[in-house]
């Protein structure tokens, strides 16, 4: 019984996370993923001097092409994330039930990932596959650690240590500091704690770190990074300063000043309590824990201090950092009132889920009408053409609206001398709902009565103006 609910419960999370992916809209340079930059990616060796996110690249070639791909992608890598965090929280403690606590309560958090962040995550694929799926070899890594801590007869099968030592490999892949992470960290473990583990997870320690470290070395031969480190590179750098797009540079001018101190202050007083509380903690795994994702937090970003250009995704793996020390604490310190707790974070996960998917299909549905309507503007000789807005860009990454976004009209627009009109999203599906119970001999058709009904609100605004 408890194998088939924790084996639904996942499900479920797989299903809600796999929607919002199917449905996102390709944005940004998603769209050039997604066709001819993509498609000549690695035959014609971009791949060479781009960038070193072998993996991360390969992945986002793949969602932007492929619906199912981006479905199954979105449903697997949030959904081990959450089952990670679940896992180190059983290895400090059992939990005294079914054991989903951790994972309800990290679902919604990661449903409820600040805005500016989810936007560059779950609403970008291009985000999403490079900055999302590097976020669980961390997380991986300390399971291990957590299960093999003063624990000698844990015994690795050599298919075992080979899927590990790939891992180690693979996870370099994905995101520069990510990589420079798992180097850090699997240097500690292997000088401080190393005593503290039997034979054979020695030999898949000494794997993890040969694998980490191959890793990197492949990812940082790749020509993109010889042009960064002689400042040659246009877009990225390592020098820092005012006039960078640093870590620094990028929270100035992205938020007010009051904003900082708020969630700074937050911050600081949520490291002292979490030093404060591990200090006292007589379960070693769990003080050890608290410790190692707290120190990863700040490790992985700390890079992007003279690194840049910064992104709000790049703060995501401090986020589940510090959602999964937030997590599994909350879950341990309030053991006893499981049965309560489980039933509440799962159904506040699920209505955030259901939202979100709700959400994404909107986007997706506003994205694939954009398409469309271009195409058909195509066909017409006129001098405006008219863009459909979404019904917001919060969740999305819009570097600025849809009639500026040169991405779209490269692929999408082809008289680019029109005047560039902007259609409010409950004008323009107030149109479509008017449409929505009348037949049409074609889609052609279709498009003409919506053309039509677009043309009339233009006139409407403009003679309410």
């Amino acid at each position: 019984m408890t194998r088939t609910a924790k084996l639904s419960f996942y499900f479920i999370l797989f299903i809600i996370f796999g929607l919002i992916g199917m449905w996102m809209p390709l944005l940004g340079d998603d769209l050039h993923w997604g066709t001819y930059f993509g498609s000549n990616y690695f035959p014609q060796g971009i791949f060479t001097y781009y960038d070193g996110r072998y993996l991360g690249d390969l992945l986002v070639i793949a969602i932007t092409k492929v619906k199912v791909l981006a479905f199954l992608a979105y449903g697997i890598f949030p959904t081990t994330i959450v089952y990670l965090i679940q896992k180190i929280r059983e290895q400090i403690s059992p939990a005294k039930n079914i054991g989903l606590v951790s994972s309800a309560l990290a679902t919604a958090l990661i449903l409820l990932t600040p805005a500016s962040i989810f936007k560059q995550i779950l609403g970008w694929h291009a985000g999403f596959a490079n900055y999302l799926p590097s976020t669980i070899f961390p997380l991986f890594l300390l399971y291990l650690v957590l299960k093999n801590y003063d624990n000698k007869n844990v015994h690795y099968y050599r298919t075992s240590m080979f899927l590990i030592f790939l891992a180690a490999i693979s996870a370099q892949f994905f995101a520069e500091h990510i990589t420079l992470l798992n180097c850090f960290n699997i240097i500690l473990v292997w000088i401080f704690l190393r005593k503290h583990f039997g034979e054979q997870f020695k030999k898949v320690l000494n794997l993890i770190l040969i694998g980490n470290f191959i890793g990197a070395i492949l990812m940082f031969i790749n020509g993109a990074y010889l042009k960064i480190l002689f400042g040659s590179d246009s877009y990225r750098s390592v020098s820092g300063g005012e006039t960078k797009d640093t870590m620094l540079h990028y929270l100035r001018i992205s938020y007010t000043p009051k904003h900082l101190i708020i969630v700074g202050i937050i911050l600081m007083l949520f490291t002292i309590l979490a030093i404060l509380y591990s200090l006292k903690l007589k379960n070693t795994k769990h003080k050890l824990a608290n410790f190692a994702l707290l120190l990863s937090t700040y490790v992985v970003i700390a890079p992007f201090i003279v690194v840049s250009p910064f992104g709000s995704r790049c703060m995501f793996a401090s986020y589940i950092f510090l959602v999964t020390i937030f997590t599994i604490n909350l879950d341990i310190f309030f053991n006893n009132y499981e049965k309560i707790l489980l039933p509440l974070f799962s159904l506040i996960a699920l209505v955030l889920g259901v939202r979100m998917d709700y959400l994404a299909h909107d986007y997706g549905q506003t994205f694939d009408m954009q398409i469309e309507y271009s195409q058909y503007q195509n066909t017409i000789s006129r001098d405006s053409q008219y863009f459909l807005k979404y019904r917001d860009d919060k969740y999305i990454w819009m570097t600025g609206p849809i009639e500026t976004d040169n991405n779209f009209s490269e692929l999408y627009v082809k008289n680019k001398d029109r005047n560039m009109v902007p259609i409010n999203y409950y004008d323009w599906t107030d149109v479509k709902r008017k449409l929505k119970n009348k037949k049409f001999k074609s889609r052609d058709e279709y498009m003409k009565a919506f053309d039509k009904g677009i043309l009339k609100k233009v006139k409407l605004i403009q003679a309410k103006n």
